[in-house]
């Protein structure tokens, strides 16, 4: 007979905490490239967007068809069908550095104004949890991931802990920026901090796998995306 038991409440995570977000790039090794959108074969080279104050909120859009038979069931819906979703990545982020401009730029330069229309500029960003990134002696370290060992911090393999936290990373193969509105502040001290809340759109990935190829949850390797190009 099916058995149903209660959950372990100690062992429940409740919070997730500050998010930390980084895009793809071209610089390899480097600390910093160029922003790219991921081509979905070789190596993930991620660097961090920017420091952020506030909530990163992630929004689905997605949409269903409903089929109604009143006559059977009243309003209630008889068959539905997902449509898809048009999710939107809201990140504050602090806008003081002027290298930022031409990332969170839709046509990649800092200015505007072209005699015709441009395709978008097209990033890969990832959303991760800034407390994975805290080792077990409360010193923030490396995340790494290699096709042989796995995911590791510090070059310690992660532990059931961290492995839950990696499981809440949001990772957006495809999109673009919206070109976020600027302030030039006139208070004093958090009265002058200029945090506008940067839109990103996600669009779909041909090279990714069906299923995943607008957003991943936790470890891409679980759906059969390798980060590591091979490595």
């Amino acid at each position: 007979m099916p058995t149903y038991t209660l959950l372990d409440l100690e062992t429940v995570l409740r919070k997730i905490g500050r998010g930390v977000v980084f895009y793809a790039h071209d610089g390899g090794l480097a600390s910093v490239g160029n922003p790219i959108r991921w081509d979905g074969s070789t190596r993930l080279d991620l660097a961090p967007l920017g420091d952020t104050e506030g909530d990163i909120s992630f929004v689905a859009n997605g949409s269903v068809a409903n089929l109604t038979l009143p006559e059977i069931a009243g309003g209630v819906p008889f068959e539905a069908t997902h449509l898809g979703e048009a999710p939107q990545l809201g990140i504050p982020l602090f806008m003081a550095d002027p290298d930022l401009l031409p990332i969170l730029s839709p046509t990649g330069q800092s200015g505007a104004g072209h005699l015709r229309v441009r395709d978008v500029a097209e990033r890969t960003l990832v959303v991760f949890p800034e407390d994975l990134f805290r080792n077990s002696v409360e010193v923030y370290d490396d995340v790494e991931y290699t096709t042989g060992g796995g995911w590791t911090l510090g070059g310690v393999p992660m532990s059931a802990a961290e492995l839950t936290l990696l499981g809440m990373a949001l990772w957006c193969w495809r999109g673009y920026f919206e070109r976020p509105d600027r302030n030039f502040m006139g208070g004093h001290g958090d009265e002058g901090k200029n945090i506008p809340s940067i839109l990103f759109n996600l669009m779909m990935h041909p090279n990714l796998p069906d299923g995943q190829r607008i957003y991943t949850y936790g470890s891409p390797v679980t759906v059969g995306i390798d980060i590591s190009g091979g490595s």
